[in-house]
């Protein structure tokens, strides 16, 4: 490379690294530089949506992360996919788009984030979105990037679990994100256009990745921010087995996720002193935020195993509708192929006095996969159950002065008792639906948590054996204005100039649902910051 010196540095090519160089590079006169520790994503298996399971935790395309032993869960150690390839999770991820329930953000900005409210952040929800199946509501975009759209054909499980759930008079919700309080059950849209999977390359970059003031760098492992005068003035690279410095001009900006941003603060001398010292690095910024808050998604299945081959999986039975499949895909991109297999959700209540849902349920009409294979063998089907709103923390750490060593992550799961509470009513209402009528035409048979467990105690001790996690981990760099916090409600990194952050750590808290939408939220919004952009005016729905 012959050019080392740029106005902007982005760290991280995810979710809002993408959109952050596509906004960011639409000056001409501005030099971007996007740089990603992963390799380019040219392998189908990112983008044929229902190769889904084949990335999660793929040794080439993912960091490959796991939690410290959980206490919680008798020292299981929590596998933690994160993609490492252009377009990060937004290439590897379960691509469901919803944004998160209106009252999270209405919170943020209650948390000393003027500017963060519903109304405020909507405009930039809009502004990214082509939404194919609602052209005309005040909640939708139709001009943005992301092709937003409902599955075309749906498993044929599906009518059956949605008429079982209102039979128990559970609503129904139309559109998870038109709405001021999305509660209820029925199928949801996803990041699919025509059969291929919805990324950030592919929205935000391709189409702008031959503009000559836009850099893109793979396989380049980043190891600190470089820092003078209490300023960001460049990074310390390794490219090409060469050590070396990127200049920026006006500023970095730091998109690796919920785990990547704070390792790299850490490394660069940002963060408690305390543990910096540990891990022998000089401390050029105490700031002790930096790490912490660290929350998930915990979840608890009710799996069922059945001979009906509606369900997706590999078998004799369903040899011929796999291989009409492969052809249909070929030839069309659609069919079962074209979609991500989990294509109906649901959130409710579970418990009275609460101003939003607690739980998300998510049916799945598939056994589930073995360890170790991506696919699922034989037929079956279960929901998830995800705790929205847990009160657990935890926190990501360094294990060492090598930014080569993976983070020490410890997400704590399930370390506040409070957090089995609405699992556990999940878990009840999950076996009440797949005990209706309309569902017990399948005859399955209950594998998890078995028939044998019933008792409060019985499947509280099961869900901290098998919980799992469904990976929207975020507030590790929390935005605030209080000194717990990491950045600003500009998303300035506190006491240092020219350093930003922008991805999911800077989340107060997780918002009720997937994380990959309010992400470019977050990118949107932070373009405007940093080109000084009057922001758009706010939007009332109604």
């Amino acid at each position: 490379m012959s050019n080392k010196t740029f106005d902007y540095i982005i760290v991280g090519s995810g979710t809002a690294g993408t959109v952050l160089a596509n906004r960011l590079s639409s000056d001409p006169s501005i030099q971007v530089c996007l740089i990603e520790a992963g390799p380019g994503d040219k392998t189908p298996l990112v983008h044929i949506p229902s190769f889904v399971g084949t990335l999660m935790f793929h040794k080439t395309y993912g960091w490959n992360y796991k939690t410290t032993p959980q206490s919680a869960l008798g020292g299981r150690e929590i596998l933690l996919p994160r993609g490492k390839i252009l377009g990060g999770c937004s290439s590897t991820n379960g691509m469901a788009y919803f944004r998160g329930h209106p009252k999270d953000f209405d919170e943020w900005e209650s948390m000393g984030n003027p500017g963060w409210s519903y109304r405020d952040v909507l405009p930039y929800f809009i502004r990214s979105e082509n939404n194919v199946d609602y052209r005309q509501s005040p909640y939708h975009g139709t001009d943005g990037e992301m092709h937003i759209s409902h599955v075309r054909k749906y498993n044929p499980m599906i009518t059956p679990f949605l008429e079982a759930t209102s039979s128990l008079g559970y609503p129904r919700c139309e559109d998870f994100n038109g709405c001021m309080d999305p509660v209820g059950f029925d199928v949801r849209q996803n990041a699919i256009h025509e059969g291929r999977r919805v990324s950030g390359v592919t929205a935000f970059l391709k189409p702008v990745i031959k503009r000559p003031n836009l850099t893109v760098v793979t396989e380049c492992l980043v190891n600190r921010v470089l820092l003078e005068n209490n300023r960001a003035t460049g990074i310390d690279i390794e490219l090409a087995g060469l050590r070396q410095n990127f200049i920026a001009r006006r500023e970095v900006v730091l998109c690796g996720g919920t785990y990547g941003s704070p390792a790299l603060l850490l490394h660069s001398g940002i963060g408690d002193s305390n543990e910096l010292a540990k891990a022998g690095i000089k401390t050029e910024i105490n700031l002790p935020g930096v790490g912490k808050n660290l929350h998930d998604h915990p979840s608890a299945v009710v799996q069922r195993v059945c001979s009906n081959s509606e369900s997706y999986g590999i078998s004799w039975k369903a040899l011929p509708r796999n291989a009409l499949s492969v052809f249909q895909y070929l030839l069309t991109r659609k069919g079962q192929l074209a979609g991500n297999l989990f294509e109906v959700t649901g959130f409710l209540h579970t418990t009275e006095g609460l101003d939003r849902p607690d739980v998300q349920f998510v049916f799945m009409p598939a056994n589930r996969p073995k360890p170790g294979f991506p696919f699922p063998v034989g037929h079956g089907y279960g929901i998830n159950s995800v705790l929205l709103r847990p009160k657990s923390r935890g926190s990501v750490t360094l294990a060492s002065s090598d930014p080569h060593q993976a983070p020490l992550i410890d997400t704590n799961f399930l370390g506040d008792d409070a957090d089995l509470e609405p699992l556990l009513r999940g878990m009840r209402i999950a076996r009440k639906i797949l005990d209706t009528p309309q569902m017990n035409k399948y005859q399955g048979k209950e594998t998890l948590p078995g028939v044998n467990l019933d008792s409060d105690e019985e499947l509280k001790a099961f869900i901290k054996a098998n919980m799992t996690s469904v990976h929207h981990p975020g507030g590790t760099c929390r935005m605030g204005d209080n000194e717990e916090c990491v950045v600003d409600s500009q998303l300035r990194v506190r006491g240092i100039e020219g350093l930003r952050v922008a991805d999911a750590s800077v989340f107060p808290r997780m918002v009720s649902g997937n994380s990959n939408a309010p992400t470019v939220m977050v990118a949107e919004k932070a373009a405007d910051m940093i080109l000084g952009k009057t922001p758009p005016a706010p939007i009332d729905p109604g």
